[in-house]
């Protein structure tokens, strides 16, 4: 009798085109990896500068290869675990309370970096749907420039963006967005 062997098929090669791994890193980023969360299409080609086109022809691409769902007619896409896989990233939702924590250390990793960006992104989205008086949409919107302009810096402060969050926080209590406050009720009190 013959053995037959039967060949493995190679692992999918981990994105060879730039342009499709810049948008599945923003959708990671956006999304803080957790496949549960969900984005809408253009929002993550108008972070990368891209026309509305350009992201869905790129978000289609990432749909072909299983990196990213369609989540919603509109335009709304979640990033899937054979995305976070070939980002080399594990699930986020697997360890929510350490996804949700600016840590202890005095500079924020790279990871910590991509959560806060992702809550970022996630409070402009409450802002834009908010309809407050001028003066609190001011306020919360000088909150994120200054987190932003922080996250800039190469060792961002993790003791300045927890205060950034707590006035956000403050802020957005008055809101109904109460995903997104447990979210910062986790992040300033950790």
């Amino acid at each position: 009798m013959q053995t037959i062997l039967r060949k493995e098929s190679p692992p999918k090669e981990i994105m060879e085109n730039p342009e499709e791994h810049a948008y599945l890193n923003q959708l990671y980023i956006m999304t803080q990896g957790d496949p549960g969360i969900q984005v809408s299409m253009y929002d993550i080609g108008a972070a990368l500068g891209l026309e509305k086109s350009e992201a869905g022809t790129l978000a289609e691409s990432l749909f072909i290869q299983d990196f990213a769902e369609l989540k919603t007619l509109s335009g709304g896409i979640g990033i899937t675990a054979a995305g976070l896989t070939a980002l080399g990233k594990s699930s986020k939702s697997s360890h929510p309370d350490q996804a949700l924590s600016l840590g202890q250390d005095p500079v924020l990793d790279p990871d910590r970096i991509h959560m806060v960006t992702g809550l970022v992104a996630e409070i402009k989205k409450v802002v834009e749907k908010e309809k407050q008086p001028y003066a609190w949409v001011e306020e919360v919107l000088m909150d994120i420039k200054t987190m932003e302009i922080q996250l800039l810096s190469p060792k961002p402060k993790t003791g300045i963006v927890r205060e950034i969050f707590t006035s956000l926080h403050q802020n957005l209590k008055q809101n109904r967005a109460d995903a997104l406050n447990q979210k910062l009720t986790a992040v300033v009190s950790a």
